[in-house]
């Protein structure tokens, strides 16, 4: 690397093939339709207050990422996608974690909520006024729960003040993520393993999608090769967090999932 690299700005951008941007799309359309279907009917005959508000900000939060994941590849940026798609893969974690028992989605819903609030209650180090405010926020988040919940919910935040602060917001009820890919999502578990370094910034991470790993430079280029795995795996895991939030919601329509698992996914395995 030179130091008129480190000065270059290039303004292009390397737009998608035509068929990657047709998967895109579809995706984008297949996300988007599942939440308005549950925003809607949520609109008419609102229910599960806290499931429906945690299932939708990791719904948002899987779209928004999924649109990160194509600006990032478009502006030469493709070798950073591993941290984002490390990401989505906690986020169908979360959901999983959400749906699994739909009598506890209620409870679990305010389990993700409140994680970061309950952690900030019990930070002997935060500022009174800074605990002060997490705890009357996780107090409105237990006046939408039913009494016995409320009752869960207390001893739960008991445990954050006399065990430790879980490692995930749904420990220990469940395994760590690896484990739970591994027993319940086994298709993608190589995913996940691909994608575990690129969070603690592992050579391998910072490499995994380079097409030229050896020649990395710190201006943006093109990788057409990775670009075409970061789209594919970004897509097929937004498209199970989509299905998965309409299976807890009871709107899935698996006819739609097959559709685009066929028409779009499949065809694209062994091209890059």
């Amino acid at each position: 690397m030179t130091t008129a690299d480190a000065g270059m700005d290039p303004k292009e951008l390397w737009p998608l093939p035509p068929d990657l941007d047709e998967l895109h799309i579809a995706l984008m359309n297949f996300a988007v339709n599942v939440n308005s279907k549950i925003a809607k009917r949520q609109d008419t005959h609102p229910s599960s207050p806290l499931a429906y508000k945690a299932l939708q900000r990791l719904h948002r939060l899987a779209i928004s990422t999924h649109r990160g994941v194509r600006s990032l590849c478009e502006a030469g940026w493709t070798p950073l996608t591993p941290v984002l798609l490390r990401t989505m893969l906690d986020v169908l974690v979360s959901v999983y974690a959400i749906g699994k028992e739909p009598a506890d989605a209620e409870f679990m819903g305010f389990r993700y909520m409140a994680h970061g609030l309950i952690e900030g209650m019990v930070d002997k180090n935060a500022q009174p006024e800074h605990q002060a405010i997490n705890a009357l926020q996780v107090a409105w988040l237990k006046s939408c729960l039913p009494v016995a919940d409320v009752t869960r919910a207390n001893a739960k935040i008991a445990d954050y003040y006399d065990v430790k602060v879980p490692s995930y917001w749904y420990s220990p009820e469940l395994p760590a993520p690896g484990v739970i890919i591994f027993q319940r999502m086994n298709r993608i578990h190589d995913l996940w393993k691909g994608f575990c370094g690129s969070t603690h910034g592992s050579d391998i991470g910072a490499v995994l999608f380079a097409d030229d790993p050896n020649n990395l430079s710190i201006v943006p280029e093109e990788h057409p090769r990775r670009t075409r795995d970061a789209i594919v795996a970004s897509s097929r895991i937004l498209l199970d967090i989509s299905h998965a939030r309409a299976q807890c919601e009871d709107v899935a329509n698996d006819a739609a999932y097959k559709h685009i698992v066929g028409t779009y996914i499949r065809p694209q395995q062994g091209r890059s």
